[in-house]
């Protein structure tokens, strides 16, 4: 099976399990984006902030500990990481069409498997207090930098 089709795949489920709800807008960057696949904003005009995923589908199933057999290198980990945005990294697997979601914060090491904690299946109900709870991380991480204050205070050159 050709990995770009696995691939494209994957992006087409993930877009469609992220945006049930109607919590998110998503904005594919493109394959000539380096480290991330979709930048998601909160649909929602009071706090539209935004996050960054990245998107790795599999074939493979999942491993003995019952996580998705997907992997991120350290290399792109860490760039990924180093964006000045909340970061997550969304597992696809891809036969079962279920999406799973984890945040991208440990540089110390490659992601080897993606753990099955936060699910996205059409037709669960727990998708949707992942939704939930994935919008609640993001304005958290926003409202903790408080970027209003920042903006204001911002003196620019241009």
């Amino acid at each position: 099976m050709d990995k770009n089709a696995i691939g494209d795949r994957g992006e087409s489920i993930f877009t469609s399990r992220i945006t049930e709800g109607f919590l998110f807008r998503v904005y594919f960057l493109g394959e000539k984006a380096p480290i991330g696949d979709f930048i998601l904003e909160i649909n929602d005009e009071s706090t539209p902030y935004e996050c960054m995923i990245q998107v790795k589908s599999t074939r493979t199933g999942y491993n003995a500990s019952g996580n998705l057999k997907a992997k991120v290198s350290k290399g792109k980990l860490t760039k990924l990481i180093n964006r000045p945005l909340p970061t997550y990294v969304a597992g696809v697997d891809e036969i079962d069409e279920k999406v799973y979601i984890c945040p991208a914060f440990n540089a110390n090491s490659a992601i080897s498997s993606i753990p099955t904690n936060h699910i996205l299946e059409k037709g669960n109900p727990v998708s949707l207090i992942t939704l939930r709870v994935l919008k609640e991380d993001i304005v958290n991480y926003w409202q903790s930098i408080n970027i209003q204050n920042h903006k204001t205070n911002y003196n620019s050159i241009l």
